[in-house]
């Protein structure tokens, strides 16, 4: 049976999502493009080039629209599939040793490093002061651009705990072609995203009406929980259900273009939408454009690729260092005689060459390995 082929999926092509994998190391390598842009936008960040474009407003909404969310779906689906093979007692304790130490060694290391040397490379005058003074704000997010991860942690923890409690979740699977289910598949995606956006417009009026205090919201991650938490149930239900599936992995033109045109509207034409529609449509945008993009990589990846491989091994490890390279690299950069779009791209070909270096370098060692990228050294089986 061919990938495109069929009503669901067999075993055997169930067994390892290489599409998938694909999908999820894009989804966190547009991390890149994405912080890069919030250096040259209008407004603060951590670093800024000099010329601002509103241009780069336009562009940091629109990755961010669909990256996060159908990067939560794909963990997901995974995490469903590996509880499908293993107990909560060997897959909690795996999923804790891949996601903790790369989120502590980031939070304590990384982020307060990246801090430090910018107000050097700047030229602060009291570099040490400003730091402790910019490491203990309280309006401050401590875990910056690992906040994915601590939010990642409550979704692992939490899917965990629920087949704990109830057993049967652990291989309950809605079985058959589904012919109904496939049949009304392009309405069920879009009253699907319709719903998810419901669930993003809850978490935005929580925190607006401060049912979310600041505790709750830096340090807590709380209001990220909330938004994406449907999205990764979402995903393990999707891998419950083989006719869905398979159906959703194959691309629909109509889905294709409805997330186009909902996410233009929302990315760059905002005020057309009133304000508390705009999460829905936006969760109809985010489903669509990764069922599209999910469709098309499944159209070329059927088995496993030597690219898709490096990808993924090294993206974890890339998202992690991208962003202190994109803050150190920003005023360097600033000091070029070009314009802002040049500069730009030439940031992010530094950030992701750079970030891929360090994964090179982090590979030959094993406790680095483990420290940034949680992968435990492997038993040698005793001869």
């Amino acid at each position: 049976m061919t990938p495109g082929d069929g009503t669901f999926r067999t075993p055997a092509e169930r067994a390892r999502r290489h599409d998938l994998d694909a999908l999820r190391a894009v989804f966190l390598l547009f991390g890149i493009p994405y912080h890069a842009s919030l250096t040259a936008r209008p407004g603060p960040w951590i670093a800024n080039f000099h010329d601002r474009s509103i241009d780069f407003i336009y562009l940091a909404d629109y990755l961010h629209l669909f990256r996060m969310p159908g990067f939560y779906m794909i963990a997901g689906y995974f995490a469903a599939m590996l509880l499908q093979k293993r107990p909560v007692a060997s897959y909690l304790p795996s999923r804790l040793h891949r996601l903790v130490p790369p989120f502590l060694a980031g939070t304590f290391l990384l982020v307060p490093l990246m801090h430090f040397l910018l107000l050097c490379i700047t030229g602060n005058p009291d570099p040490l002061g400003r730091w402790w003074e910019i490491m203990t704000m309280t309006e401050r997010n401590p875990f910056e651009h690992l906040w994915f991860v601590q939010v990642l942690l409550y979704c692992t923890a939490g899917l965990a705990a629920l087949v704990w409690i109830f057993p049967a979740l652990a291989h309950a699977e809605l079985k058959g072609e589904q012919r109904n289910l496939v049949r009304w598949f392009i309405p069920l995606t879009l009253a699907t995203g319709l719903v998810l956006g419901l669930c993003g417009l809850g978490a935005l009026q929580l925190e607006r009406y401060r049912y979310l205090n600041n505790f709750a919201v830096n340090f807590l991650s709380a209001r990220y929980a909330l938004d994406y938490l449907p999205w990764f149930l979402l995903g393990a239900i999707l891998q419950r259900i083989p006719a869905l599936d398979r159906r959703f992995a194959r691309f629909s033109w109509i889905l294709f273009l409805t997330g186009l045109a909902a996410s233009i509207i929302v990315a760059f034409y905002p005020r057309t939408v009133p304000f508390l529609w705009r999460p829905v449509l936006t969760g109809v945008a985010a489903l669509c454009l990764t069922q599209a993009s999910l469709g098309a990589l499944a159209h070329f990846i059927h088995g496993e690729r030597r690219w898709v491989k490096a990808l993924v091994s090294a993206s974890f490890v890339i998202y992690l260092f991208h962003e202190p390279l994109i803050v150190l690299v920003t005023p360097v950069l600033d000091q070029l005689p070009i314009p802002l779009w040049p500069r730009f791209i030439l940031l992010c070909l530094t950030a992701f060459f750079g970030s891929y270096g360090i994964w090179k370098l982090i590979k030959l060692s094993p406790a680095l390995r483990y420290l940034f990228n949680g992968e435990r050294p492997k038993k040698r089986s005793k001869s």
